[in-house]
């Protein structure tokens, strides 16, 4: 019961009044915004607000680390502190991969004779001095120069959820971002992983509106039955209970694009697809972009194309959505022969 506008009993307010600054606060969300900088996303979902609660899966080794490290060192490098919860790196992997992306443009840059040889493993090990000795100097000059908002942490013998909360309370009021890779490796006492998982999510989700920071939760995918030929994952897919998507506010799934095929041995077409999207809802689309192995990075222009059964179909120009700034039909990579 009310006794005018702006009096509220047991939590309720009428609507009008919640009203109030509405207009002010949309404007400022707006001036917090970051961006993923990997055009589809940024075109689809029109960047990254406060609050946000991002799901972000692929099968394992399909490069969830590397879009979620994309995401966290370009806002680093338009100075926002960024703070990224490496639980399953070891130390220093994520400074290492991300200072082979620079050595690696710049020695494809200076079109070094010998350029083709390089790659990551080789790297790690050391072996690619001769090729990227000469390149380190400027790398770590550049990290130094441009990302020290990113922050990482790497997890000792054992990290839970009381961990992850007691540290991202301890950052927020620095933090534009946060980002934990990934959601399987919190230690539970629960026997119930299905529930236990439930639980974190919704205490993660908690954190988020409480202190005004997006945060990107990496996760695993279950793995499928590969008579199922599934080319994209499903909310279904995402590993454990189905509150993990249910208390996402968006949820993002990469995969290899099996059906397509590029022509430069160093792009490799990959899936992207927005399950959900609580603002706009999922994306109707399907989009292949192009990922550069040598740079560890996304190429600006992406196709787009819908999936019935277990083909992928490129749209038509005419049927460019027209959020799809980024969207380019010369990127369509040429379906291999079913």
């Amino acid at each position: 019961m009310s006794n005018g506008i702006g009096t509220s009993i047991d939590g309720f307010e009428p609507a009008p009044a919640r009203l109030v600054g509405e207009q002010w606060e949309r404007i400022e969300r707006g001036k917090q915004r970051l961006w993923y900088r990997v055009s589809f996303l940024d075109d689809y979902l029109r960047g990254i607000a406060p609050n946000d609660l991002i799901l972000l899966g692929a099968p394992s080794g399909m490069g969830k680390t590397d879009l979620a490290l994309n995401i966290a060192a370009s806002n680093a490098m338009e100075g926002k502190r960024v703070h990224y919860f490496a639980l399953e790196a070891e130390p220093r992997e994520l400074e290492r991969r991300t200072k082979y992306a620079i050595i690696s443009r710049e020695v494809h840059r200076s079109k070094h004779p010998e350029r083709e040889r390089l790659n990551y493993s080789d790297w790690v090990f050391g072996d690619l001095e001769d090729i990227c000795g000469p390149f380190n100097r400027i790398a770590d000059d550049r990290m130094l120069e441009m990302l020290c908002g990113l922050q990482t942490y790497y997890r000792g013998v054992r990290f839970t959820t009381d961990h992850l909360q007691k540290a991202v309370l301890a950052v927020f009021e620095r933090s534009k971002l946060i980002v934990v890779d990934h959601l399987h490796y919190i230690d539970t006492d629960d026997e119930n992983e299905h529930r236990a998982l439930g639980d974190t999510v919704k205490t993660i989700r908690d954190i988020s509106l409480r202190i005004g920071v997006p945060i990107i939760l990496v996760a695993h995918l279950r793995k499928r039955d590969p008579r199922a030929k599934q080319l994209i994952a499903s909310l279904d897919d995402f590993h454990g209970s189905s509150n993990i998507v249910k208390i996402a506010t968006q949820v993002i799934a990469i995969e290899k694009a099996t059906c397509v095929e590029s022509d430069k041995w160093y792009v490799a077409p990959t899936f992207m697809s927005v399950l959900k999207d609580r603002r706009g809802g999922a994306s109707p689309y399907v989009a292949v972009a192009q990922y550069d192995i040598r740079t560890k990075g996304y190429e600006p222009k992406y196709s787009l194309g819908k999936i019935s059964g277990q083909e992928w179909t490129p749209i038509e120009l005419h049927d460019k959505p027209r959020w799809a700034e980024h969207y380019s039909p010369g990127q369509i990579a040429t379906e291999r022969t079913k």
